[in-house]
Parts: C-alpha cells; structure tokens; sequence
C-alpha cells in the first residue's frame, strides 16, 4: 500500500464503496415527482427510525428537501441498474423524468411521497433534521412507512443476494451486484 497525504481535494474517494444505491423521491411542483440516485446514504437510528441521505445543493432534489418537504426512498434490484442510472443521468430542473423514462408512480400511505415502482424496498420519510457537511447536507428523515417485497428477504428479514440482488455502486458509473457467496458468522 502507498500513502498520500491530502489537501483541499482527494485524487479519488471511492475507497469506501461499494455502496447500497438509494433513490430519492420527491414531489416536484412542475412534474409532480422527481427522482435522484444518492450512494452516500445510511440507516441511522432504530428507535426513533432514522434514515439519512447525502445531496449536493447542485441537484434539484435538494430544494425540495431543503424546503422540508417529506421524500421516499427505494432500493431496486440489480436488474434496475438501467433505470438508476438514467435517473442519475439527467436534472429534473431539465426533464420530466416520470414522462421521459415512463415511470410507474405510486404515492405513498402515510406520507405524500413518490416511489416507484420495482423497487425490493422503499421507505417513507418526514423531515428530522439536517446537517449541512461541506460539499453536501445529509438530510436524516424519520421512516413513517416501510414498503417491502417480502419475497426479497430471507426468514430474519434480511435482504440476500438470491432474493433481493440489491443494486450496488462502485463509483465512476460501474453497477454491480453482491456476490452469490454469503455466510452468516455468528460469534456466541
């Protein structure tokens, strides 16, 4: 291995990756529903349930949640990777992405949130808090609804690569998918 020390800038910062691809999902006051890819996402909480997404102010999702708007978000199989990455390719500030991909979207059962539909999961969010964090501001949201294929988990509610084949992103546009191998280690 071989250091580099670093300035303003990293030369690359995937290191962390492969990561979980999360789409967003707001209403848009033009379109109706606008939709974003963000990888830096997480679960942050279980009690209260908090989720957490990372947006630049140079998308326009991050207006809507700026606004304190409440917003979904879905976690597709790998056979969306298409999909995902189209949405991730063009600015709803541009294009109706409902109209322009044909989008199927279902609004949500206890928050007014888009999702779409092919999703293995997806979660409804009202607005918690934010913390701005230098070039994005990670907008935590408390899960008000959870939507789930149940064909996607395993007995312990796991979502496995045989069931869920979850959409994963190794940065610089390349979509993979989790390896077939897994093992649950249990150490007791």
């Amino acid at each position: 291995m071989k250091a580099y020390r670093v300035g303003e800038k990293l030369r690359r910062f995937y290191h962390y990756y492969p990561g979980t691809v999360a789409v967003i999902g707001v209403r848009d006051p033009r379109h109706g529903a606008n939709f974003m890819p963000a990888v830096w996402n997480a679960g942050l909480s279980f009690e209260p349930p908090l989720f957490g997404v990372a947006v630049s102010p140079k998308r326009h999702t991050y207006a809507a949640l700026e606004a304190g708007e409440p917003f979904s978000v879905s976690f597709f199989p790998y056979r969306q990777a298409e999909l995902v990455a189209r949405l991730g390719s063009v600015s709803g500030r541009e294009v109706n992405k409902v109209e322009a991909f044909g989008l199927k979207v279902h609004w949500g059962e206890a928050l007014r949130v888009p999702l779409l539909e092919g999703a293995f999961a997806a979660y409804e969010l009202e607005p918690y808090d934010r913390f701005p964090t230098g070039d994005h501001t990670l907008f935590v949201g408390r899960v008000r609804a959870v939507w789930e294929d149940e064909a996607a988990f395993d007995p312990d509610g796991v979502p496995t690569p045989d069931r869920a084949d979850a959409l994963l992103y190794y940065g610089r546009f390349l979509y993979g998918r989790p390896a077939p191998e897994t093992r649950r280690l249990k150490f007791r």
